[in-house]
């Protein structure tokens, strides 16, 4: 089968094709938490046999087209698995990330509707078994776990797929009803809800049909020159649009082979076992290559063997998305003998533009993707054309939806500011939602300041803050495996609480900030900074699944911080050090 088929055929269908023409390829190699190596292969005959079981069973629960099915569970088999059965009998699949907390479990649950969950944690089910005594509907759980007390309406995943394959041996009226839900799927059925990470406001649920999962891998494989050949990493989370487009859709499209990470910390182990071919991740992934190389060159070791010997020495392709990757760090990379190809995209249409293989700019994000249509708006906001690329709306939200679309419902807002230049080339400025206005009326965009601020080796993240105040602050954050570096390079000690506000340490930020500075207008410029000793992470709340920050947690977090800043004292002594939030 070739990439280059037209985008008109759902997905799933490609699935089956796959389990049918190439049933002995593989489609997955199985990295469960710590290993070293796989522990099992999936064959794309295999898995599309066991999404065949998965499907009948929901079909035995009842399951009717457009019902929603949920998925809670890490980079396992069973994720796979069970999209592909929800597509199938043409429900809905409800992707839930597995680090929700049950308040967030709750919400979406009762926001999409889902009867049905899926789940591999005994700690999910637990909570799952409280929080469905709260829901407006019933809910069936089905849980992967051993020694699993069953009932009518819990369920041991082996033992109910089980009963999935026995029921497509033994009935053909299950064979006829599943037969004739695919027969019946349309490009324009709902697949999936995605929701948003919440970055900016209360998660909602992005309605994804079938032509935009074809439509976006099409655009994704022509422009990569993706085949079978090819090799790539599953660690992000399923329930967000990257890995579950980017990543399962297109490794379909194409027929290619992945490993799937159950633990992403063992990324870089589990990447130097397989030797990828394809690595796809997000900014904050490619720093921690970057710090590597940093952490060698400043020990005296080789750059390019720490880049090597934690990714392999077959990747062709490298992409970065999701937020934006510091210019400094993909140069940096590059001259390592790692090309990355910038690119950008939302939920609500995940393929807007990326740097060509052949031509890539690292100071943008590239182009419009195949099927893609950009302009600039007035107030320099980048809009992007309704096409089979673009969800379909909010899921039970009429205003939101239209909120989503320009008036005349033609092209999606990003929210995002940029610009295009005269080459098609599309940079990201900032958020509109994000520009900082201070009391004196000025209003800038704290994006490129802070990117500027994290070309500096030691700082891994810059947040501004200033609204409504006289002048413009940010908190630092370090990298901690530089900042260890450059203290064994100038025999500073101490704990990590210490080496932070270490003097000389101290001077280095304060000059990097002082460069910053000499590029921006006056009113722009940074007044004073603080240094936390807290490595801002997804558990502790403050950034996204996808590593973006939230400035509203970190606003409300670290308000006494910010508050001395615009102390009288601090507005004297300009930009020094304020106190850590430890």
């Amino acid at each position: 089968m070739s990439a280059r088929r037209s985008a008109d055929v759902p997905i799933v269908r490609v699935l089956i094709d796959r389990g049918s023409v190439t049933p002995d390829s593989l489609a997955f190699a199985v990295y469960p938490r710590g290993a070293t190596s796989p522990t099992s292969m999936i064959t794309w005959r295999a898995w599309c046999e066991a999404s065949r079981a998965a499907a009948a069973a929901l079909l035995a629960l009842g399951v009717q087209p457009g019902d929603r099915v949920a998925v809670l569970a890490g980079n396992r088999p069973l994720w796979p698995i069970a999209d592909m059965a929800i597509q199938m009998i043409r429900a809905v699949g409800v992707g839930i990330y597995p680090t929700s907390a049950p308040s967030q479990v709750e919400e979406l649950l009762i926001d999409s509707g889902a009867t049905v969950i899926i789940t591999h944690s005994s700690t999910h089910l637990t909570e799952l078994l409280a929080i469905r005594t709260r829901l407006p509907q019933s809910l069936t759980i089905i849980c992967d776990q051993v020694n699993l007390t069953i009932s009518d309406d819990v369920h041991d995943w082996t033992a109910w797929c089980a009963d999935g394959a026995n029921r497509l041996a033994r009935d053909a009226a299950i064979v006829a009803a599943l037969e004739a839900r695919l027969q019946s799927l349309s490009l324009d059925d709902l697949a999936a809800l995605i929701y948003t990470s919440g970055s900016t406001g209360e998660p909602k649920g992005a309605c994804i049909s079938h032509r935009y999962l074809t439509a976006s891998a099409a655009s994704i494989s022509d422009m990569l020159g993706l085949t079978a050949a090819d090799q790539s990493l599953s660690f992000l989370p399923f329930s967000h649009a990257a890995e579950r487009v980017f990543g399962e859709c297109t490794r379909i499209w194409v027929g290619m082979a992945a490993a799937l990470i159950e633990d992403p910390s063992d990324l870089f182990t589990v990447a130097a076992d397989f030797h990828p071919t394809l690595f796809a991740a997000l900014p904050r992934i490619f720093e921690r290559l970057y710090e590597a190389a940093e952490v060698a060159r400043r020990n005296g070791d080789d750059a390019r063997a720490a880049i090597t010997s934690r990714i392999g020495a077959r990747c062709r392709v490298a992409t970065s998305g999701g937020a934006a990757l510091p210019v400094h760090i993909a140069q940096d990379l590059a001259s390592l003998g790692l090309p990355i190809l910038g690119a950008y995209g939302q939920t609500e249409h995940l393929c807007v533009a990326m740097n060509r293989p052949t031509d890539p700019h690292l100071d943008t994000v590239g182009a419009p993707m195949p099927g893609t249509e950009l302009r600039v708006a007035e107030n320099g906001e980048v809009l992007v054309r309704r096409s089979a690329l673009s969800f379909a709306g909010y899921f039970g939200k009429p205003d939101e939806t239209r909120a989503a679309f320009t008036d005349d419902g033609l092209w999606l807002r990003t929210g995002d500011l940029g610009a295009i230049d005269s080459n098609g080339l599309l940079r990201i400025t900032g958020r509109v939602k994000e520009l900082i206005a201070l009391s004196n009326g000025r209003k800038i965009a704290p994006l490129p300041i802070e990117a500027a601020l994290t070309a500096t080796p030691y700082i891994a993240h810059a947040v501004c803050y200033g609204e409504g105040r006289k002048y413009l602050t940010v908190l630092l954050s370090l990298r901690h495996d530089v900042v260890r570096a450059w203290a064994r390079e100038h025999g500073a000690q101490g704990a990590w609480s210490t080496l932070v506000h270490h003097a000389q340490l101290r001077a280095e930020l304060q000059r990097a900030v002082d460069g910053v500075n000499a590029t921006l207008a006056r009113t722009d410029r940074i007044h004073s900074f603080a240094i936390t000793d807290r490595e801002f992470d997804h558990e502790g709340g403050e950034l996204t699944p996808t590593l973006k920050v939230i400035r509203s947690v970190i606003a409300m977090r670290f308000a006494d911080t910010f508050n001395a800043l615009y102390s009288s004292q601090s507005g004297k002594q300009g930009a020094h050090a304020g106190p850590s939030d430890g």
